[in-house]
């Protein structure tokens, strides 16, 4: 451990001066078969870990700049560092070209269960110092609160309360090991079981010749679908995409609609086999009151990850477990669907936790017609029942403007019923409800965190009375706070940077960032 800052000498980055990846570094193996982790993808927080003498064993919080490029061997991006600076003013963020080995996603907090016990003598934990995380060990329980931290790359003992100590734990296969500990929910040797059977039970009853027939049916070019893998860390998810082509027999060539390729602008595109694909879930019709139990589906990174609930809060989030990675996380609702298997040309609902399937099963089918619907209805076909949207309106005086809300129907063939995150019906109270076409709802955009300043001329949209308004910055203000000038009402105000976002434009199934604006 370094008792100094770590800072750029202004003359190189560490990074320029290394001429190899760490010994004991591998490329992620979602980067060497083209997938990019979420993790990796321009503006995701990481931590970076150093192979310079001196940082050994440390981690630093900052965020990916650059997406990962192949040069041979090295698979590298540029970073940018959130506590370590070039410059002594602490003004100018370092920034490095490191191998994507040396990256992983920010370590999870202590779970609730890790919270109501101490840090035993022996433990291996992550010490907050000098603006990092450094990786040492618990020599002595101090008592208060305190504990006396050993740190063998550089031999030094120091003191720490418990605030500022984490378990130590490993980024391996798309997973944190060990995983968290949570009482409630750890695993028993019956779950495994459980999960082994479910598996087995649902491969038995696919029927390979059916489900090819099936798919050479309903997977034309255009059509969009679902893909699923069976990579490290990506088990038990399923990634909207476009088929492109049919490749021989068993294979399909498809364009995923938020994976992109090592460049981080080009949609990846990839071959999958007909197992691995299936329309489109159909939509629920109702809203979902999810209990403890049930098999769902949660939009995270990109994809849809299956998870069992295993609390409903009264906030209206839900707390999902998943058992491929051993985490638990919290969703709002709009962000999951109960789970369906497509066996055979049929939806199925899956059991919750513990139930067995009769042997003879009751299926609900779904006729191919509603699965592969016409191509013009894109918009229905990539925004599900349910899924977080914004609304533009038609209204004079709303012109530019976006609301946040949530797709609750479809109405026919180019209508659909919206209900508003913030704007309420006329009691105040319950959240207003509205008929709109389709072309007026899109999806969430995709957030870009800007840590530098936003520049003159740069077109944004700005979070004015609840909902997101178009408009571009015309002056530079002190303390972060910008004049913006809204062109079709003509009105200058003031914003600070956190209210503000880049304008995005979602065009063709893709979000396009605004170049600066030419006229104020």
């Amino acid at each position: 451990m370094s008792l100094r800052p770590r800072q750029s000498t202004g003359v190189s980055s560490p990074a320029n001066q290394r001429k190899k990846a760490p010994k004991d570094s591998t490329t992620p193996r979602a980067i060497r078969n083209n997938r990019v982790p979420s993790y990796l993808k321009p503006g995701a927080a990481v931590e970076i870990s150093s192979d310079e003498s001196g940082f050994r064993g440390s981690w630093f919080p900052g965020r990916v700049v650059t997406a990962p490029s192949s040069d041979k061997d090295f698979v590298k991006c540029q970073v940018e560092y959130t506590t370590l600076f070039f410059d002594k003013e602490l003004k100018k963020p370092l920034k490095e070209v490191v191998h994507t080995a040396q990256l992983r996603p920010p370590a999870p907090s202590l779970s609730e269960s890790e919270k109501k016990r101490d840090f035993a003598v022996g433990e291996k934990v992550d010490a907050y110092y000098n603006d990092g995380w450094w990786e040492g060990e618990v020599m002595k329980v101090l008592g208060d609160g305190k504990f006396s931290v050993y740190f063998r790359t550089s031999r030094e003992q120091i003191e720490f309360h418990r605030d500022q100590l984490r378990y130590q734990r490993e980024w391996v296969n798309g997973a944190w090991k060990p995983p968290l500990e949570e009482t409630e929910e750890e695993e028993s040797e019956d779950d495994k079981v459980d999960d082994t059977e479910e598996e087995e039970d649902l491969l038995s009853q696919v029927d390979p010749e059916t489900a090819r027939a099936i798919a050479k049916q309903m997977f034309s070019s255009g059509t969009i679908v679902e893909v699923s893998s069976e990579e490290e860390g990506f088990k038990g998810s399923w990634f909207v995409a476009k088929v492109i082509e049919r490749i021989g027999e068993d294979n399909y060539l498809v364009e995923y609609r938020d994976l992109r390729e090592e460049n981080g602008v080009e949609p990846l595109k990839e071959e999958a086999d007909f197992l691995h694909m299936r329309p489109l879930p159909p939509p629920s019709e109702d809203y979902t009151d999810f209990a403890v139990g049930d098999k769902v589906d949660a939009f995270y990174n990109d994809g849809w990850w299956v998870g069992d609930v295993i609390e409903s809060l009264q906030d209206g989030r839900v707390g999902i477990f998943f058992r491929q990675s051993r985490e638990k996380m919290r969703f709002g609702r709009l962000g999951l669907r109960l789970h369906k298997d497509w066996v055979n040309g049929t939806w199925q609902l899956a059991l919750k936790r513990g139930e067995k399937r009769p042997k003879v099963l009751q299926r609900v089918s779904v006729s191919c017609d509603r699965n592969v619907r016409p191509k013009k209805e894109i918009s229905k076909q990539v925004l599900s029942i349910g899924t977080p949207v914004e609304v533009s309106s038609e209204e004079e005086g709303f012109e530019d403007s976006w609301f946040a809300a949530k797709l609750v129907e479809y109405r026919g063939l180019d209508k659909c019923l919206v209900e508003y995150d913030k704007l309420k019906a006329e009691d105040a109270k319950e959240p207003l409800r509205e008929e709109v076409k389709v072309i007026q709802i899109r999806p969430q955009p995709v957030e870009r965190i800007m840590v530098n300043s936003f520049e003159k001329l740069d077109k944004v949209d700005a979070f004015y009375n609840d909902g997101w308004w178009v408009g571009v910055i015309v002056k530079i203000l002190a303390k972060s706070n910008y004049l913006v000038n809204f062109e079709k009402t003509g009105e200058v105000l003031k914003f600070n940077h956190f209210q503000l976002r880049l304008h995005q434009e979602w065009i063709d199934g893709k979000w396009i960032t605004s170049s600066k604006s030419q006229k104020v």
